[in-house]
């Protein structure tokens, strides 16, 4: 992961009203997978806190987990009194944190990380994730995939991998759907397509995929 690019970024990026609001992907969780119910979610990856802001006031128990800290001081700077007590906050690169310290937890949603990552470290994740839930728990993930405009583009670093601004991992779903399976996942809905996550002129492919245990 890129610590210093991501600082970089939400110190410029962080506070704008466009990526304050939270994502199409958190609105498709909570109406479709979450519902009404109060859910014990881990967010990996966590930003500005949009989306671990919008799960909390949807009545969530929120741990949002980051590595860069000017991303978790825009968390707590957005937090309200009201929810401080229901969202723990912790400074770590997510693929380095230890997973396993989590039990019985509901769900794991992922947006816009599982492409950062490279495939070593996938396999790490979804293997803790994998044990961290709970019987029928869920994890949630949207991701760029090798249909995305942006693939192929920049300096390539590895399969599927290239840097331009930053390095990106386009996720090959094929093989994706079978690794989980192999875990011990299933799939319990899946979608590859555009016009999902645009911002600005960018309207990359996405994977979006609901993994239960």
């Amino acid at each position: 992961m890129e610590k210093d690019y991501w600082d970089t970024f939400y110190k410029q990026y962080g506070y704008e009203d466009k990526i304050q609001k939270h994502s199409t992907f958190a609105e498709f969780c909570q109406l479709e997978i979450f519902k009404s119910k109060q859910l014990n979610i881990v967010e990996l990856g966590s930003g500005n806190g949009r989306d671990s802001i919008f799960f909390v006031k949807n009545n969530h128990n929120i741990v949002a987990i980051d590595q860069s800290i000017i991303a978790i001081d825009i968390e707590h700077d957005r937090l309200s009194s009201n929810y401080k007590e229901k969202i723990l906050l912790k400074n770590a690169d997510f693929i380095l944190e230890d997973y396993s310290t989590y039990f019985d937890i509901d769900i794991f949603y992922s947006r816009f990380t599982l492409h950062s990552i490279t495939e070593e470290d996938e396999n790490i994740l979804l293997d803790k994730v994998y044990k961290s839930l709970k019987k029928c728990g869920i994890f949630c993930i949207e991701a760029r995939t090798i249909k995305d405009p942006l693939y192929g583009k920049g300096k390539k670093l590895e399969k599927h991998a290239f840097f331009t601004d930053h390095y990106r991992r386009f996720i090959d779903t094929d093989i994706f759907i079978k690794k989980v399976l192999n875990i011990g996942f299933n799939v319990k809905y899946f979608i590859e397509k555009d016009n999902l996550s645009i911002h600005k002129n960018d309207n990359p492919v996405l994977m979006r995929i609901i993994l239960e245990k």
